[in-house]
């Protein structure tokens, strides 16, 4: 069993790749930044590693003083942010570890960028909404774009979750483009959306493999959602072109291929994620990808399975916190409905009784932020 190294921020799907990797039997090595890595920390999964203020710090830290090991650990990447650094810098921690790849240094950022992976997916044969790039500094927005539109930086490592959001006249659009805090961004047909579709996948020495998907029924109009049901992927001619797709980004690694359904029942490419999703630990009653990753790599090309072992064909998963949020506290559905949900899913994100301590380590510091708030420090 190969050592597993993590880097990540502190977003609760870190704690989720951690626990994923610790129920498989592995200790995991956490470099872990942000304001409040103490939770993720706290697994009893994490045997050891350091907290950092920012991402960069955390590579400085990998690339000029983390030991070169007789084998190399493993080393996951989550969220986006530790995926295009350590992808910057991939011939020196290529050197240390087994790693993202899709080939050569900034290959993996060059497919991150929406407008590039959404050109690939029209190749394939996906529905992509029309949408065009440009830089806030050098570029006019055409006058003649068709509202409402959605606008999100075309790199998430620059902009990420804030910079998102709908447009419905040309004053919001101009507004929003000033309070970008990315200067290159993508402006895109907005798609009233019935729900949201993500296909998980392995891709490794040729082979890709695809086999789940999760539903999301319930969500924000500008955001995603937080209650997934999963399924076992039909292996039908859509899933061929998503496996062809992903071969020829050359990608190396974990993946995440997202659609969204429109309210006229068509399926709509959004992007990929080159790197941990975010619902890998969901997933684990079906799959543990993060575990097949780590036995996959140490297997010769030619002896890698067709297909992997799965497990049940569908089940549900839930972020408790994010979802209590939007859908309980905004009246979308009701406080008992909820609960029964959350007893219901197979994986819950932040609770675990086998793992409590992350549980109350958020507790107690969501505790102290809102009295911090209160006496205005």
């Amino acid at each position: 069993m190969r050592d597993v190294t993590v880097l990540c921020s502190d977003v609760i799907n870190s704690l989720g790749l951690v626990r994923a990797l610790g129920e498989a039997g592995y200790s995991v090595e956490c470099f872990c930044y942000g304001k409040s890595p103490g939770y993720i920390m706290g697994s009893k999964y994490v045997g050891k590693g350091l907290s950092f203020k920012s991402c960069e710090e955390a590579i400085t830290y990998l690339v000029n003083d983390y030991p070169i090991k007789d084998e190399k650990p493993v080393l996951f990447t989550i969220p986006d942010p530790p995926q295009y650094y350590a992808d910057l810098h991939l011939n020196e921690l290529s050197q240390k570890f087994v790693i993202f790849n899709a080939g050569e240094p900034g290959r993996v950022v060059y497919w991150m960028d929406k407008f590039n992976i959404s050109s690939l997916a029209r190749k394939y044969g996906f529905n992509v909404p029309w949408m065009i790039k440009l830089n806030k500094k050098n570029d006019a927005v055409p006058k003649d774009i068709k509202f409402p539109v959605f606008i999100k930086s075309s790199n998430s490592t620059q902009g990420g979750k804030v910079d998102e959001g709908i447009c419905y006249n040309d004053e919001e659009l101009i507004n929003k483009i000033h309070n970008l805090t990315s200067d290159n961004f993508i402006i895109m047909e907005y798609v009233k959306k019935a729900k949201e579709i993500n296909y998980f996948g392995i891709a490794i020495k040729e082979h890709v493999y695809i086999d789940y998907n999760d539903v999301r029924e319930r969500f924000r109009k500008d955001g995603y959602g937080y209650y997934n049901s999963f399924h076992l992927c039909d292996y039908d001619e859509f899933h061929q072109r998503m496996v062809d797709m992903m071969k020829e980004t050359q990608y190396q690694g974990l993946f995440d291929v997202e659609f969204l359904v429109g309210e006229d029942g068509e399926k709509y490419f959004t992007e990929v994620n080159f790197r941990v999703d975010g619902e890998v630990y969901k997933l684990v009653p079906g799959i543990n990808f993060a575990d097949y990753w780590c036995k996959l790599v140490d297997i010769p090309q030619k002896k890698l399975p067709e297909r992997l072992r799965t497990g049940k064909d569908s089940f549900y998963g839930i972020t408790e916190v994010g979802d209590f949020r939007t859908s309980v506290l905004t009246g979308k559905i009701n406080w008992a409905v909820w609960l029964c949900q959350f007893f219901r899913a197979d994986k819950r994100m932040l609770f675990n009784i086998k793992d409590p301590l992350p549980f109350f380590i958020k507790i107690k510091d969501a505790i102290k932020h809102r009295y911090a708030l209160r006496r205005g420090v």
